[in-house]
């Protein structure tokens, strides 16, 4: 007897209306006499199921808490900017001799153009209007709420510039300061992607973008990867005649001096040190932290560090392949890079104006040798921003 009314329960709980309900089944209704059939749902297209998924996730990168971030209302946005760029270069030798160079500084100026968080423009070098420089420079940096980028490409070609050279103690380099470093060649380019933990309330755009507001103080710390190549070839014979030259030009250097000094360059760059040319890769994870300081009605203050952990490797490790890169693994080989930023800027949402900063390090050593690159640039710009959201515009 209880067998059966186990399975007339079971049978009930099978036919009810709560376990037979399906997305692609059919729904049957009684209304009094009369059964109504509904139709089964139609299922979206694949193609419009992906655009929606994928504007979802789109909008996703800019959600934001309003009460801490001003959101933009603006489609567009013109700039005029000036732009510094600088870069330095450090090199120490097992040997203790020391070389300091830079190319030297860049003034840039032009307009530009944005569309919500994309600015795109062109810039003149104001020092050589008239001519072409040697050295190319590009960098691009790109903020969203959730997520940043920085491109950069720099090809120096022999512009650099010694600032400072130490042989010997005895040896009075101080002619060569300023001078041209003829012999040597740099190239590099990389890329560094980001992720900013607490987007919805601390806004990256507001500090180096301009295209929202940062209402109230706010921070958050910032982990991504990056990757970059280095390239520095270094021409002996070139360089020991130029310093040669400039040295025995100069009539405040002693004789004895001079040939002190003919004896001791041919010891700068020994060539087992392998310095007569170096390429290397650099694989970074990177953690930081941002934040912004309002000080004012529509001021802003923001800065942020980024350090990365660099594991270095050459060009001739990279074309031995993966498996010799793990086998040979060494500490010699781990560097620390830095990002750092900096900017000030005044925003009504109608028309802003500011300064903003970025300064990248890159080291690299070897047993013989160590290598330090600043790279840098510093920009001061005003603009205003233009055809508003319909949905925002008052009446």
């Amino acid at each position: 007897m209880a067998a059966r009314v186990w399975i007339f329960i079971l049978l009930i709980v099978c036919a009810s209306p709560l376990h037979a309900a399906d997305a692609d089944s059919v729904a049957v209704a009684a209304v009094g006499d009369t059964a109504v059939v509904a139709e089964p749902s139609a299922k979206k297209p694949f193609l419009k199921r992906m655009n929606e998924k994928f504007g979802k996730l789109l909008r996703s990168f800019n959600e934001k808490d309003t009460n801490y971030i001003e959101p933009q209302y603006y489609h567009f946005s013109a700039m005029l900017q000036h732009t510094i760029v600088y870069q330095h270069m450090s090199l120490e030798t097992q040997t203790g001799y020391t070389m300091s160079m830079s190319p030297d500084v860049l003034f840039k100026a032009g307009p530009y153009f944005g569309y919500k968080w994309l600015f795109l423009g062109y810039t003149v070098d104001l020092k050589n209007l008239m001519k072409s420089t040697e050295g190319t420079y590009f960098d691009l940096s790109l903020y969203s709420n959730q997520l940043g980028l920085d491109l950069y490409y720099i090809n120096n070609g022999s512009n650099y510039k010694i600032r400072k050279l130490n042989l010997r103690d005895y040896i009075d380099t101080s002619p060569l300061e300023d001078q041209p470093m003829k012999g040597l060649s740099e190239r590099s380019y990389g890329f560094n992607i980001y992720y900013i933990t607490n987007h919805r309330r601390y806004s990256y755009p507001a500090a180096f973008n301009q295209c929202t507001q940062q209402k109230r103080n706010a921070g958050s710390p910032l982990v991504g990867i990056g990757f970059s190549r280095h390239k520095f070839n270094l021409d002996y014979g070139v360089m020991k005649d130029n310093f040669i030259e400039k040295l025995s030009d100069s009539p405040d250097v002693s004789a004895d001096d001079k040939e002190n000094f003919k004896k001791s360059i041919s010891h700068l760059f020994d060539r087992e040190d392998g310095l007569d040319k170096v390429d290397y890769r650099s694989y970074t994870i990177t953690t930081g932290y941002g934040y912004n300081y309002v000080f004012a009605h529509n001021w802003l203050v923001g800065a942020s560090l980024q350090a990365g952990l660099s594991y270095n490797v050459t060009k001739t490790q990279y074309d031995e392949g993966l498996r010799d890169i793990m086998r040979n693994i060494s500490f010699n080989n781990v560097s620390i890079d830095t990002t750092i930023r900096f900017g000030v800027v005044y925003n009504n949402a109608r028309w802003y104006a500011g300064m903003s900063s970025i300064t990248h390090t890159y080291n690299y050593r070897t047993e013989a040798f160590k290598i330090s690159n600043i790279y840098g640039t510093v920009n001061i710009y005003c603009g205003l921003n233009f055809d508003m959201y319909f949905k925002h515009k008052r009446i």
